[in-house]
């Protein structure tokens, strides 16, 4: 049964007015305007097209969360169950970028430094958790020490992660999501997403073992290859997996490719991701004639020669984030937060409380909802409809992140996780907004303008139903189409 809309209808809206005005006979010292009436009628019009899309279309037993707010007059043109506490999904890091953005600012920049300690001939590497380190950053590192060590020498590897805790899950992760790439283990030396990629490929004849490589190269995981090259016209089937819970980066490769079979790519998660880069690294100061073992973890001293830097500014962070709902992005700004704040080791539950004090800040009550990670992996996440709306036009007012806000949001039929919805419509091109995802549960929150050139902030949040989400995904579009489409001056006519 779906919850009754507060919107109140216009007619009452006319009585209420009519009801506050002084009246001598006929005539009233306080008319309802021509532009009133019509702007309510419109309303009324918008109201019944979206109750309906939502009674017609929305799974049954199923349930919608949604405000829709004018930012030009900050009047709510829509809303129904807008206080309904709901999973977040990925709407979670509209949060964690408006933070970011406000506590850090666009061009703040996350470090990632190479310093070496020549009393005890060892080289430090301190992360403080830029996601989008990758292993061509480390090769440019170790390019930068050319000229500042002498050739062939031979040097402890120490990695620093003093920026963050060592929590490496967060709060309420399923743990059966490991080890897909969007489920990374958290460090605060990061490269490679934290992940690996894992190809699979026919072997040059019938039952020679599959060929397998990885990218990138490197000694750090274990492949077990029982994967075998079948017949000609035999079957294109592989399996590549490291099981969930695994604590020994054994990669099994299983199952047959026929020659003429395409290769089989795929990503995985790795344990341990510190020393993850610290194996990356090594390998790449030892093709640079740098010998580099054993490889530990420690904080680099404060009379630490610092040789090589990798700077990465938080705006950056922010449009991958947004663009392509990157977990990780969102729940290593997270514990940065926390971390430039104190100066200390940063953890999530510091930086969530950022967050809400950003919120507070803004006159947004964070009293009636629950944030525990900076990407909304965790159904322990909470918030509703009106809060994502409000956040949405703080956000707007405020010209010193607004621009690099919206800009990082996926824009309709063009980019992000909006480039193949919304195609073919008025929207592409004209609508920015932020996806969420996860089982059960899809949400669309962001900016449009509609017809009358007025802009409009919009939240969305559907949950319980079962299947594809792609019915959801259809019903969430064709409503964006209709606020993009509406018109303060329409008489109520239908429209599909």
């Amino acid at each position: 049964m779906k919850l009754i809309s507060y919107i109140i209808p216009a007619q009452i809206v006319f009585l209420l007015l009519l009801a506050g005005c002084s009246s001598h006979g006929l005539r009233h010292s306080c008319p309802v305007s021509p532009e009133l009436a019509e702007n309510a009628s419109s309303r009324t019009a918008l109201k019944k097209e979206l109750d309906g899309l939502i009674a017609r279309e929305l799974f049954p037993y199923s349930i919608a969360s949604i405000k829709v707010v004018s930012l030009s007059s900050g009047s709510t043109l829509y809303e129904t169950n807008s206080h309904l506490l709901m999973p977040a999904a990925s709407l979670q890091k509209l949060f964690t970028a408006a933070a970011a953005l406000s506590r850090l600012g666009p061009d703040h920049f996350i470090e990632t430094s190479l310093a070496v300690h020549s009393a005890t001939n060892t080289l430090y590497v301190k992360g403080c958790g830029d996601p989008l380190l990758k292993k061509a950053d480390l090769k440019q590192m170790v390019g930068d020490l050319a000229g500042k060590l002498p050739p062939g020498g031979h040097y402890k590897l120490v990695g620093d992660t003093g920026c963050f805790d060592d929590a490496y899950w967060g709060n309420g992760w399923m743990w059966d999501d490991e080890p897909d790439p969007d489920a990374t283990y958290l460090s605060a030396l990061t490269v490679n997403r934290n992940t690996i990629r894992v190809t699979a490929s026919p072997g040059k004849s019938a039952s020679l073992p599959l060929e397998v490589a990885t990218d990138p190269a490197t000694g750090y995981v274990v492949i077990e290859n029982s994967g075998k090259t079948g017949p000609p016209g035999g079957p294109c089937a592989v399996s590549i997996t490291r099981p969930a819970g695994d604590r020994d980066n054994h990669i099994r490769v299983a199952g047959s490719l026929a020659p003429g079979c395409r290769s089989v790519t795929k990503r995985l998660t790795v344990w341990r991701p510190e020393r993850y880069f610290l194996t990356l690294l090594a390998e790449q100061l030892a093709q640079s004639g740098i010998t580099a073992d054993p490889l530990a973890l420690g904080a680099a001293p404060a009379d630490a020669q610092v040789l090589s830097v990798i700077r990465r500014p938080v705006g950056k962070i922010v449009s991958v984030m947004l663009k392509n709902s990157d977990n990780l992005s969102a729940e290593n700004l997270l514990k940065y937060l926390a971390h430039a704040k104190s100066g200390q080791k940063g953890t999530a539950a510091e930086g969530t409380e950022i967050i809400k004090e950003y919120l507070r800040s803004h006159g947004i009550a964070t009293d009636q909802m629950e944030i525990v990670d900076g990407s909304g992996m965790s159904r322990y996440n909470l918030t509703n409809a009106d809060t994502i709306a409000r956040l949405l036009v703080a956000a707007s007012k405020d010209q010193v992140i607004f621009p690099s806000f919206q800009k990082a949001l996926p824009l309709a039929g063009i980019d992000g996780t909006l480039a193949r919805r919304m195609k073919g419509t008025p929207v592409k091109g004209k609508l920015r907004a932020k996806t969420g995802t996860m089982k059960g549960v899809s949400a669309l929150a962001g900016y449009t303008v509609s017809a009358d050139g007025e802009p409009l902030a919009f939240a969305m949040i559907m949950q319980n139903f079962v299947g594809s989400d792609q019915r959801v995904h259809d019903l969430q579009d064709r409503m964006a189409v209709l606020l993009s489409t509406y018109s303060a001056g329409q008489k109520g006519e239908g429209r599909d």
